[in-house]
């Protein structure tokens, strides 16, 4: 649904300008009666001083069905040492037209530093359907099935995995059953996997329903744009199956930053890496193999790293190992482990190190490599003569009488039941001995109680003053109590969908927050997080303002982006007061 900026920008008609505002609409070409056809507002604000003071207000689109929506906000530095920016936001809508003939599409308007920007009225001409039968068009109308491809995140570092979800949409509910076959072309550029193909529940809006069905995962391989190509599925229709492809989405791939490991792999995410002896139990020994296991965790592109390998020396060698993977698809990756099992022989006694391939990685939130350093297991290996020598008299007798159940045929032996002869007397004198033993471990315990009661410790005076650091830990249990009260203010008012008091009461919990911690604009909050929490955080912090301001602003609200929205808080605010 998102394109290139400059092919938006050449199909924009009418383009207005007043000093550092500019406000535009896409042009539509004579579309058809239930075709679908994109239409985009681009709305530009140049300058540090200008504020965006109402959302976009769109006209009368009664006459259009709304089939989905998508924005996106690109920021422009013209000029770093001037500080000239340019935040450039990109609705889009995909629209489809209820009659024929012509249409007036009226003004989009728009309030920036209290003066209201327009775009000019323009008709569309909506062109009938070629004339079909009466059964003919109604078969055509309820076999209408649209795919669309959706990126969770289009801005990915390389190898950083992106998430991509596959959604159809049409009127008649039964065709979602009739969707099979869903496929995908290979790519040079990136590598795509399947998390899985189970559909989600049917959603409705504006009269089209839609449903996921299917989530995939995308490794690009090369920075730069790339175009990820349309996937397709098949439509079980009554008379013939018909193919049926979504649209082309592009993904915006960053390179690496400078500082790489010599010894990286294309390892993005966030990795541990443990390596051990399957069977601590066994001794190791001359010529005799063991497994080896090296194990891979965290989240990240499991799908296209390697694994740190075994480093040949002459006192062992090694088989190819097998590789075992239990992953599971999150939000940002695949979140599991990796283990390669390795098959080790020792070629000498005495202590031996099973060296191992130093790894690396890159951290996409921090923005930074880590690497782990070399791993390594060290064996105490024996000769079967030093093995034997010590173990002791009874386990060598276990182990020749093992040798021996093992290897020589004995006779199955006839065995019979074990039976206790009852007694009709009631021997007394055991009774009465249990009654005296449980009369003394009770007084015992009664005798113990009273000394612990005896050596309490008096409380400690409460020290008049406190710490720094019990300060900021009061601080902090403050700001968890009031941040837990607004999040849960902030899920009734999405789940009742009162958009506009969602916007403000988060703005109301973003003022306590600067508050709690005595800053008293939002440059200063941003200073204080970068200083106090990390550059990470502040970055986190600058994202998400940028997601709420390009969604306060919008004409429509959606409760996927309100979703999307409010993790991307609980996430913040969760991080600031640990």
């Amino acid at each position: 649904m998102k394109h290139k900026i400059p092919y938006i920008l050449f199909l924009f008609s009418a383009i207005f300008t007043y000093g550092q505002v500019t406000l535009a609409v896409s042009d539509v070409k004579n579309p058809r009666v239930n075709q679908r056809f994109n239409l985009t507002v681009i709305l530009e604000i140049s300058g540090e001083n200008m504020e965006q003071e109402t959302p976009l207000r769109m006209p009368d689109l009664s006459k259009f069905d709304i089939i989905g929506s998508a924005s996106e906000q690109n920021t422009v530095v013209l000029d770093a040492k001037k500080g000239d920016v340019l935040n450039q936001m990109v609705y889009q809508w995909v629209l489809t037209p209820k009659e024929a003939g012509k249409i007036r599409f009226g003004s989009v308007l728009v309030t920036v530093n209290g003066k209201i920007y327009k775009t000019e009225p323009f008709e569309i001409n909506v062109k009938d359907n070629e004339k079909k039968s009466a059964v003919a068009e109604h078969t055509n109308h309820s076999n209408e099935v649209y795919l669309n491809l959706e990126l969770k995140k289009n801005v990915v570092y390389k190898n950083e995995p992106a998430v991509a979800v596959l959604r159809a949409y049409s009127k008649d509910y039964d065709n979602f059953r009739k969707v099979s076959n869903l496929q995908f072309s290979p790519q040079k550029n990136a590598s795509i996997k399947p998390i899985n193909y189970t559909k989600s529940e049917i959603e409705t809006s504006s009269g089209m329903a839609s449903q996921v069905i299917g989530t995939f995962m995308i490794f690009p391989n090369e920075s730069g744009p790339i175009a990820i190509n349309a996937f397709s599925a098949v439509v079980g229709n009554a008379t013939k199956p018909t193919k049926v492809s979504s649209n082309r989405v592009r993904l915006n791939v960053k390179k690496l930053p400078d500082g790489m490991p010599s010894n990286f792999k294309n390892a993005v995410g966030n990795f541990e890496v443990a390596v051990s002896q399957t069977n601590t139990d066994e001794i190791p020994e001359v010529d005799k193999p063991l497994n080896i296991s090296v194990r891979l965790s965290g989240a990240g592109n499991f799908g296209s790293l390697d694994l740190p390998k075994i480093i040949d020396s002459p006192d062992y060698v090694f088989y190819t190992p097998q590789i075992t993977t239990k992953t599971v698809p999150q939000k940002d990756g695949l979140s599991g482990d990796v283990i390669a099992e390795y098959v080790v022989i020792p070629k000498k006694a005495g202590s031996i190190s099973i060296n191992f391939e130093n790894f690396s990685f890159f951290n996409p939130k921090e923005v930074q490599y880590t690497d782990l350093g070399p791993k390594s297991l060290l064996l105490n290996v024996k000769t079967p003569g030093e093995i034997a020598d010590a173990k002791s008299t009874i386990e060598k007798v276990n182990d020749y009488t093992n040798i021996v159940l093992e290897t020589v045929n004995t006779p199955v032996l006839q065995t019979h039941n074990l039976k206790i002869k009852n007694k009709d007397k009631i021997n007394w004198k055991i009774v009465a001995g249990n009654l005296g033993l449980m009369v003394a471990v009770l007084s015992l315990f009664v005798v113990l109680k009273k000394r612990q009661e005896k050596k309490k410790v008096k409380p400690q005076q409460l020290r008049s003053s406190i710490s720094i650091a019990e300060t900021e830990e009061i601080i902090r249990k403050k700001i968890g109590h009031q941040f837990d009260e607004n999040i849960e203010y902030l899920k009734i008012l999405k789940e009742n969908k009162d958009f506009e008091t969602f916007f403000t009461a988060y703005q109301e919990l973003n003022n306590e927050t600067k508050n709690f911690f005595s800053v008293t604009n939002e440059s200063e909050f941003r200073n204080y997080l970068e200083q106090n929490k990390g550059a990470h955080v502040a970055e986190q912090y600058r994202i998400l303002s940028e997601k709420i301001q390009i969604e306060k602003y919008a004409p429509f609200h959606t409760a996927e982006h309100i979703d999307l929205i409010l993790e991307a808080i609980i996430s913040f605010y969760n991080e600031i007061i640990k």
